[in-house]
């Protein structure tokens, strides 16, 4: 099932400047996790204000769950079908409690005190922050400042999760603790798309767009678009550093198969190859 439509989408700021995206077509099925990249100035953080409305098309069409962006009456329906995360989890936060910071969103779309509380625990259990609920947030570290923001995006009961550059703030051990999250809800069955600049965190997606300059220029499983690693640097992006292993690997004669994505996988795949020798 389709649940995001972007049909011929061009965009700008103001009429006296250059469009940020350029014509872009791309449709996200139920259940996906999309990966979009793409350099610095590319469009994707505008691609995701334009998803949820934030923004509204200068030409083209943004449909989510068959409710178009550029209708006015629809955008608060919109907003409640698509959370958004975005970098620094420190702006996100707006209450001292963690607590009462995740249930200022239903609190503001006037939802009963009893179902407020009952998001709370829903959230809390799904980023796995249960034991922090009455924490102040600025205690918290980076990773799991990240998590309440998550926290507090899930208790509108989004159906679409949308990452902006989430993790580009936070050290390795904060981006695995959010992408392990992610991972959790997507396999859950949560629509998830996230945008990022980190290569490892790609693996997790079943599809991965590529923009430059505001253009739709590659898209496909990540298997598929980690192959073309030329490509990828021309746009100024690189691959997973298990794939750059193996690539180099082959490169140098080694038999090793395509599509290496993880350090496990390059590790299973030199131990067959060993086993054989």
């Amino acid at each position: 099932m389709k649940v995001i439509d972007i049909k011929n989408v061009s965009f700008r700021y103001d009429e006296d400047k250059p469009f940020v995206i350029k014509n872009l077509s791309l449709s996200v099925d139920k259940g996906d996790f999309l990966c979009v990249l793409g350099e610095n100035g590319s469009g994707k953080s505008t691609l995701s204000r334009l998803i949820n409305g934030l923004l509204t098309p200068t030409d083209g069409s943004v449909e989510v769950y068959s409710l178009s962006t550029s209708d006015k009456k629809s955008v608060k329906e919109i907003r409640k079908k698509v959370g958004m995360v975005f970098q620094n989890p420190d702006n996100q936060m707006v209450a001292t409690i963690v607590e009462d910071d995740i249930a200022f969103a239903p609190e503001n779309l006037g939802i009963p005190s009893e179902e407020i509380g009952k998001r709370i625990d829903f959230a809390l259990d799904a980023v796995d922050m249960q034991k922090y609920r009455y924490s102040a947030g600025q205690r918290l570290s980076g990773g799991q400042k990240q998590r309440v923001a998550i926290a507090g995006a899930l208790a509108v009961l989004p159906e679409i999760l949308i990452l902006d550059e989430s993790t580009s703030m936070l050290d390795p051990l904060g981006r695995e603790e959010v992408m392990g999250v992610v991972k959790k809800l997507n396999d859950g069955g949560m629509t998830v798309i996230c945008i990022t600049h980190y290569m490892d965190e790609v693996v997790n997606a079943n599809k991965v767009a590529v923009l430059s300059n505001g253009e739709l220029v590659m898209e496909g499983t990540p298997a598929e678009i980690f192959k073309r690693q030329g490509e990828l640097k021309a746009y100024g992006l690189d691959v997973p550093r298990a794939t750059k292993i193996a690539n180099a690997l082959k490169e140098n004669g080694l038999p090793i198969k395509d599509g290496i994505l993880t350090a496990e996988g390059l590790a299973e795949e030199l131990c067959r190859l060993f086993q054989k020798a």
